[in-house]
Order: C-alpha cells, then sequence, then structure tokens
C-alpha cells in the first residue's frame, strides 16, 4: 500500500518538476514581453507561476491516488 503511494508521489515529483520548469519558462518570456511596472520583477513572478504549477501536479498526484486505491483497505 505504501510502495503504490511512493509510486503515485514520484510521479506526481517528476512531472511536477517538468511542468514547473516549463511553466517558469513560458511565464518568464511573457513576463518580460508585457510592459511591467518598475516594481514587478518577472523572474519572481514566473517563479511562483512554477511553484504553484509543481503544488497543483504534486497534489493532483495524491489525489488521483486517494481516488484510484483499493477498497476494503
Amino acid at each position: 500500500m505504501a510502495n503504490l503511494f511512493q509510486t503515485f508521489l514520484g510521479i506526481g515529483v517528476i512531472f511536477g518538476a517538468l511542468a514547473s520548469a516549463c511553466a517558469y519558462l513560458i511565464a518568464y518570456q511573457e513576463y518580460r514581453q508585457r510592459m511591467l511596472r518598475l516594481d514587478q520583477n518577472p523572474k519572481r513572478m514566473a517563479l511562483g507561476t512554477a511553484a504553484v504549477t509543481f503544488a497543483f501536479i504534486v497534489g493532483a498526484s495524491v489525489v488521483l491516488y486517494f481516488a484510484l486505491r483499493p477498497t476494503g483497505q
């Protein structure tokens, strides 16, 4: 049972890292192209987007584990 959870968590971390790296690159490019105020930092804003993406993917994999786990355990 714990092994299956570790598998789902591992998959979530791997795909979360890939998705957050892509989200960072896309968001950073978009924030650089937009007219931002002087107090806005595109790197920090893109890093926030990447962190939210990572948390969402890992959270979704944990929810998917609980949704698909076998009943009776």
